[in-house]
């Protein structure tokens, strides 16, 4: 790719992402009343709807998970490709420890997954033919290091920590919750105030939306050859045939770059691993999906 190929994708990136935050930003502008109920008092009506999840921590120890450095690929398994470019090792994720807390029964209790993505070209994953841009692989083997084509990113340990992930506002309606606009704003401004590190990693519960909270319905969609990076697609008669199947769909992983591995998921933002409960329980993530959003 020439360099003034990347300034125009780059910028184009840009163009499409911060859409979404301006249309956000000027509907919040709409004057509302003043909430009588505190964040900490909403944040306990919504309680019933958090999520369990793992969050990733960087350990200095030795660990079975890690962040790029090599993967323990077999040799009987294809280094992932896309147009003959190989794609760059993202993490491996021991699923035994995983296990170990019990928070998601869809996922195979032993063994690794490893994760690959095309960090050169950054797809979005609204597109069909974005398949292949990335790769989920499980493996219940244990082999030696495999250097790939792709160069190496730097290797960082990583062990979990359990927590409850929050559903952004976008998904009250789907969950039956109602507020008040006024209400919507406290809620919003007080996860604002409260999120973590923005470089925070992440296995099952909600995702830290930047953009939107559809995702499962994207990944439905766009896994079954629908484009959705338009409106267009969401109204196709086929698409509405499908919609139902986007409950299946779970975070299977949130990246959310890594300062020390030199990643930025386009401008500022996040790509998000999803695949199908009945596919993970049956170690199937051949069909895994991504998401990027970025801000």
């Amino acid at each position: 790719m020439t360099p003034g190929s990347i300034l125009k994708l780059q910028v184009r990136r840009r163009i499409v992402s911060r859409m979404g935050t301006i249309i956000e930003f000027f509907r919040k502008k709409k004057p509302a009343a003043e909430s009588t109920v505190s964040f900490e008092e909403l944040l306990d009506s919504v309680r019933p709807h958090f999520r369990p999840a793992l969050r990733l921590r960087n350990t200095v120890d030795p660990s079975t998970s890690f962040l790029g450095g090599l993967p323990k690929l077999p040799q009987s398994i294809p280094w992932p490709e896309k147009d003959g470019r190989p794609l760059s090792f993202l993490a491996a994720i021991d699923l035994s420890s995983v296990a170990n807390f019990a928070l998601t029964p869809w996922l195979p209790a032993q063994g690794h997954l490893l994760f690959f993505y095309d960090i050169e070209e950054q797809p979005w994953g609204f597109d069909p033919n974005d398949r292949g841009s990335w790769s989920v692989i499980y493996t219940e083997q244990q082999s030696e290091d495999r250097l790939g084509s792709a160069e190496p990113l730097t290797k960082s340990y990583v062990d979990f920590e359990s927590f409850d992930s929050i559903p952004d506002w976008q998904r009250f309606d789907a969950l039956g919750i109602s507020l008040s606009e006024a209400e919507v704003d406290t809620y919003v401004d007080g996860i604002y105030d409260t999120e973590g590190d923005d470089e925070e990693h992440q296995i099952g519960g909600y995702p830290g939306v930047i953009q939107g909270d559809t995702m499962e319905l994207e990944c439905q969609l766009a896994s079954n050859n629908i484009y959705v990076g338009g409106p267009e697609g969401y109204n196709e008669a086929e698409a509405e045939a499908l919609r139902d199947g986007a409950e299946d769909w779970r975070l299977l992983f949130q990246h959310s770059g890594d300062d020390e591995q030199g990643l930025m998921w386009g401008d500022c933002g996040r790509i998000y691993f999803w695949v199908k409960e009945q596919d993970a329980q049956k170690g199937d993530f051949s069909n895994a999906w991504l998401i990027l959003q970025c801000s």
